[in-house]
């Protein structure tokens, strides 16, 4: 009776021992992740190299004395061989001058135009829509802190303003325009004499692109040093400083072709001369050019890149020393999260020597009806929250595509296994 009580206390025992570890695994499978999965799309990747550089211009520099100066010719604008550039004061006061001087000029033309106008009535409305715009536009400029064409704005506005009131004038008004007129043109070569005591004019020597920003390097690098610069040569420039000539105002840049002579890591850079690779600035100027290679040298560990361009001369007339990334591929493919690549291990013998070795073959599981599907995968770049890959047969029927759905968690996946 005794041996019978302990065999049945032992077999409840294992019973529910049984009963508990088949709650555990249940109640660890209702915890288990679900299926993560997320979709696959195309992306495009450039894959650039650093390089340190400078740009290379023909340049003329400007000079001339006097304490202020005043830009005739905007930066970037084309001036030809004797056109007046810049202005030169000897006087402070002669910047309020000029200020005054581009105010009457601006009223005198509008006076013109009222004087002119036989149809002040039909005008007028259009006037008001004009006033309305200028203020928007000097509003959006204001609010975004761009005081670049601040002034000009400012001095537009006036001008709508000004001939709308003369729109708007009486009959006696408007017939007193000739003597107003000819009062301001009197003020007007009054404060001409003035300004002409107190100013000299720059004018261009040749023909060119003018800009203000001269840095003393105008004589030191020329397009016409480049064919016999090196590596060590340009590293030598870069390490150099130049101040401009305290008597500068100015350069002009006479060629349109410009240059940039580049100093990139390593020899196997890919790069090959005549062809056009994209640079992208993001310091001084941000922004893509498009330049050819002419000319490339390999010297020991590093390679020295000429480049030329005949585009965007009035963005990077003012850049010298600058850092650049050159792309040198462009890579297209499907993106993917590095979660979803699968690495999958297999042992191939060679017939020939009988020889086995262990390959590694990529691929991704995709969700295709209800099952895991495998395909497999070329993987293009690496990053550190993606891969960049292509279909291994970019022609089978069964392969990656854009807007795949491809599977993340990989516990007990294989091909073929029933997801959903």
């Amino acid at each position: 009776m005794k041996e019978s009580t302990i065999a049945t206390k032992f077999m409840i025992a294992i019973l529910c021992l049984g009963v508990a570890a088949y709650l555990a695994v249940y109640f660890f499978r209702g915890w288990e992740e679900d299926l993560v999965t997320t979709y696959a799309y195309s992306y495009s990747l450039d894959v650039g190299q650093e390089a340190a550089g400078i740009l290379v211009r023909a340049e003329i520099p400007l000079t001339g004395s006097g304490g202020y100066m005043d830009q005739i010719v905007g930066e970037g604008a084309k001036a030809a061989k004797g056109d007046p550039v810049v202005l030169l004061y000897s006087d402070p006061s002669a910047l309020t001058t000029r200020q005054s001087i581009r105010s009457l000029e601006a009223e005198i033309e509008q006076l013109q135009y009222a004087q002119s106008d036989h149809s002040q009535n039909a005008d007028a409305a259009r006037l008001d829509a004009q006033v309305i715009s200028s203020i928007v536009s000097l509003r959006s400029l204001t609010a975004r802190g761009d005081l670049t064409l601040l002034e000009d704005s400012a001095l537009n506005l006036r001008s709508m303003v000004f001939r709308r009131d003369y729109s708007y004038g009486s009959a006696e008004a408007a017939g007193q325009l000739s003597q107003l007129i000819a009062d301001k043109q009197s003020q007007l070569a009054e404060l001409n004499r003035s300004l002409n005591q107190v100013s000299t004019t720059v004018y261009a020597p040749t023909s060119g692109v003018f800009s203000a920003g001269v840095d003393g390097w105008e004589q030191v690098v020329t397009p016409a040093m480049l064919d016999e610069l090196t590596g060590d040569g340009l590293i030598a420039l870069l390490s150099e400083k130049h101040s401009p000539d305290s008597l500068a105002v100015g350069k002009l840049v006479t060629d349109s072709t410009w240059y940039f002579a580049a100093l990139l890591e390593g020899t196997n850079t890919g790069l090959q001369s005549g062809r056009t690779y994209t640079l992208t600035f993001s310091g001084d100027y941000f922004g893509q050019i498009n330049m050819t290679l002419d000319r490339i040298s390999l010297e020991g560990e590093r390679t020295l890149a000429i480049f030329s361009c005949r585009s965007h001369l009035a963005d990077t007339a003012m850049l010298r020393v600058q850092t650049v990334d050159v792309v040198v591929q462009q890579l297209e493919g499907i993106r993917i999260p590095r979660k979803a690549l699968r690495v999958i291990t297999e042992e191939v013998t060679d017939e020939d020597t009988g020889a086995s070795s262990q390959v590694n073959r990529y691929g991704v599981f995709s969700v295709v009806s209800s099952q895991a599907e495998w395909q497999e995968v070329e993987v293009l770049y690496t990053d550190d929250t993606y891969y960049l890959v292509r279909p291994v047969n970019q022609d089978a029927a069964k392969r990656l595509r854009p807007g795949d759905e491809i599977i993340l968690n990989s516990s007990g996946i294989y091909n073929g296994k029933v997801v959903r």
